[in-house]
């Protein structure tokens, strides 16, 4: 756990110390096995001390050094998206696999704050049995009731765990410790053996010598748990005998504690989102280049720069000062390479135009809705490919033009020679469309959301929404990672708009800009509804300066429902709406990536976000964590500017059957926008049919002269479609996630069918019959 020890200089020194000193352990010790996870580090070692590395490498193939865990680092699960999850292993395996030929078959987190449920299907693809951790013996509330089990996610999918009953990953291997272990592990009726996570893990270092001979004192000692040295793969493998006994867990491993992770460190929050959709659609779009030409090394560095910053002290934003000084100046860089890439790569693949801008929608659902142009464009109208003038208005001497793009599809825009009309401004405080109907009062909040397709009111008359409020926050412990409860009972003030700016009205869409001020900080918010759309955004900076404030947005719905349904990786999760047991008392600040939404059988509400991760859904109410701010480990935390807009989108029907999954989408990946280019002859190499799946990757595939896809069901039923291939004499074999497995050619002459079960994950290779 190095991430006190940044900037990275530190880190690798101190990984060097901690490596030389366990191989000199194991000389004087040689039962000794040491264990260490995150190829990060050993790749740091490679590079700055490459005699150390080759000892480490003789260490391992002599059996005396343990590779755990397969993740690039020890990964948050909670912020860390579905994608990057998968590139953790991608990555981290394959690191393992290549520099010491060693398959890790094990997910090694001791120091987690949660696990998503989407976790172990992406595990069990990507050929990983056993997963460890500790951190659920921190709840706060109840205590979680297994030690050894079989953990299910929401596909099905299974493997076994195992918590070490001793409740600590820095064990000193001391007689009363293992005593209190062995008495309180809760399958020791059938179960003779537990590990032992023993060493300094908090900063590093691994065992110290008197832990070793405290270890040997052991082996045979009366009266205390006989202690012998090995390797977790070897144990993990002797559980297999226990599979069919063990009790079974389904769904999330909620910790009960470190909630404010989902919240803290803002800035690493949105750069971690941001990059993650800009990647996604660099990758897609690189895809249409020949497979020689796509830039593998410069995307995968960018990747890595992403991954490390997964590190569960750093996104969860519990690290110190000097980490996110390093950090924002690595994803400042990493943004800029994305920019250049994308440059190059639209070089390529289209023809230069000055006067133009094609515009491409990697999502599976069309791309319905506004789109910000360039500086340069001015007052011109503007054409599509076709010739057809498009819907735009004037925005503070920007132009913004309505669009329609198809799914994996390219569009072209030019200027017209007739010039745009000034702005009409909105009238009052009423945004309108043909579908919905939002009222506010002068404070910015929302008194009145009527839909006139479903003639349903949503927000409660007697309590507004987009109730922006600044509570008082200081958890009773760990307070960058905490938020408690009882902040519900200390709100201190709720934001009073001191001036309200009417906004532009027109073909495009219309808003309301509210200036607040709250406490020593200013709210600067413009809300916008689109031309044919429900969903209201709210474009928000906030120029932050409070300690130990807490600010939240809540939006009390008429929806009564027993559940909520969140977005998580890859899926979704449903959590319950009440409070009866301590387990859902405990549950009051969950996590959701791109929305949180409850429904009924007839209609819904969601809340989306762009970059924020802590939710309260709770009897009709929908409320987000915006900001915090903690004074430890780093007195500066979140001072300063943020932007970041979240959504209220009412919809008919229940979240499978509306465009909830669609728009939260659409908010977050939007429209690749390539300035000064048109296309010619290019065409996305495969497109998908059929609700309920999305194509959620195309890559070159890490080692092979192929493309990587990736389909995953996202509504959670049964769903079919069709795999369709542009290119001739294609055909595809289905993989793991590693990419490490080929499954039969199937011809992709005619459209491939396809059926997929509730959430699954499908990766293929799409290969080419030579010449």
């Amino acid at each position: 756990d190095t991430a006190w020890l940044w900037p990275v200089s530190e880190t690798i020194r101190k990984c060097a110390r901690t490596f030389a000193t366990q191989l000199a352990l194991m000389e004087r010790y040689p039962g000794y096995v040491f264990g260490a996870s995150q190829p990060q580090h050993y790749d740091f070692v490679k590079n700055s001390y490459p005699e150390l590395y080759l000892r480490i490498k003789q260490a391992a193939a002599d059996g005396k050094w343990e590779l755990q865990g397969g993740m690039w680092v020890e990964a948050d699960c909670n912020v860390t998206g579905g994608e990057s999850l998968v590139r953790q292993l991608l990555h981290g395996k394959n690191y393992f696999k290549d520099e010491f030929g060693v398959d890790v078959d094990n997910l090694w987190l001791p120091d987690v704050f949660g696990y998503s449920a989407a976790l172990p299907q992406i595990l069990r693809k990507s050929g990983i049995a056993y997963f460890l951790t500790q951190k659920l013996s921190w709840n706060q509330i109840n205590e979680f009731p297994y030690h050894t089990f079989i953990w299910q996610g929401i596909d099905g999918s299974e493997v076994l765990a195992h918590f070490p009953p001793e409740n600590t990953y820095n064990s000193q291997l001391a007689p009363e410790s293992l005593v209190a272990a062995q008495n309180q592990f809760k399958e020791n009726d059938y179960i003779d053996e537990f590990i032992s996570l023993f060493g300094v893990g908090d900063g590093g270092g691994g065992p110290k010598e008197e832990y070793l001979q405290m270890g040997m004192r052991m082996a045979n000692l009366e009266g205390a748990p006989r202690v012998r040295f090995g390797k977790a793969k070897d144990f993990f493998h002797r559980l297999d005998a226990y599979r069919n006994d063990v009790p079974k867990w389904a769904g999330e491993l909620y910790l009960e504690l470190h909630r404010g992770t989902l919240t803290t460190q803002a800035y690493v929050k949105w750069a971690n989102r941001r990059l993650e959709h800009q990647l996604r659609a660099l990758e897609m779009l690189s895809s249409c280049l020949p497979l020689d030409r796509y830039p593998q090394m410069r995307i995968n560095e960018i990747w890595k720069t992403v991954l490390i910053n997964q590190f569960h002290d750093i996104i969860p934003g519990s690290s110190i000062w000097r980490v996110y000084k390093v950090s924002q100046v690595q994803y400042r860089e990493a943004l800029q390479k994305c920019e250049a890439i994308l440059s190059d790569v639209s070089s390529e693949l289209f023809e230069s135009a000055p006067d133009a801008i094609t515009l491409f929608n990697s999502l599976h659902y069309p791309y319905e809705g506004a789109v910000e142009l360039p500086e340069g464009w001015k007052d011109r109208g503007v054409k599509d490919e076709t010739g057809q003038v498009l819907p735009a208005q004037i925005e503070h001497d920007r132009v913004v033009v309505r669009v329609t793009v198809a799914p994996y599809s390219f569009l072209t825009l030019t200027k017209t020679t007739a010039s745009l009309p000034g702005p009409l401004l909105v009238k009052g405080l009423v945004l309108e469309n043909t579908l919905v109907r939002y009222e506010f009062n002068a404070d910015g909040n929302i008194i009145r959301c009527f839909d006139k397709e479903m003639g349903t009111d949503i927000i409660i008359p007697e309590r507004p929404g987009n109730v922006l409020t600044l509570y008082e926050d200081r958890p009773n412990d760990w307070d960058a990672w905490d938020v408690d409860a009882f902040y519900r009972e200390v709100p201190l003030e709720n934001a009073r708009a001191e001036k309200m700016i009417p906004g532009p009205s027109g073909e495009v869409r219309q808003g309301i800009k509210f200036l607040y001020r709250l406490s020593q900080s200013r709210i600067e918010q413009t809300v916008w509804l689109g031309k044919a759309s429900r969903r209201l955004d709210f474009v928000t900076r906030v120029d932050w300066h409070e300690k130990h404030r807490m600010l939240r947005v809540a939006f009390p719905v008429t929806v009564r429902a027993d559940e909520a349904t969140f977005d998580i990786q890859y899926g979704f999760l449903k959590r319950k709406t009440h409070r009866n047991t301590t387990w859902e008392q405990a549950c009051f600040e969950a996590v959701g990536h791109r929305y949180a939404d409850l429904s009924d059988l007839n209609h819904g509400v969601a809340l989306l976000n762009d970059c924020k991760y802590g939710y309260r859904v709770e009897n009709g109410l929908l409320d987000l964590n915006l900001l915090r701010s903690p004074n430890y480990p780093d007195p500066d935390a979140d001072q300063g500017e943020h932007h970041f807009i979240y959504s209220l989108l009412p919809h008919a029907g229940d979240l499978a059957h509306s465009d909830v999954i669609a728009e939260a989408a659409r908010l977050n990946q939007g429209l690749m926008v390539l300035k000064g280019v048109r296309t010619a002859d290019v065409i996305f190499p495969v497109r998908i049919k059929g609700e309920g799946l999305s194509l959620e990757v195309v890559k070159k595939a890490e080692k092979e002269s192929s493309l990587i896809i990736r389909v995953v069901e996202t509504r959670g039923g049964h769903s079919c479609g069709q795999l369709m291939v542009t290119a001739k004499g294609a055909y595809l074999e289905e993989t793991n996630l590693m990419e490490w497995t080929s499954g039969e050619g199937i011809s992709a002459g005619q459209p491939v069918e396809i059926k997929l079960t509730p959430f699954e994950i499908r990766t293929y290779k799409l290969k080419y019959n030579p010449v």
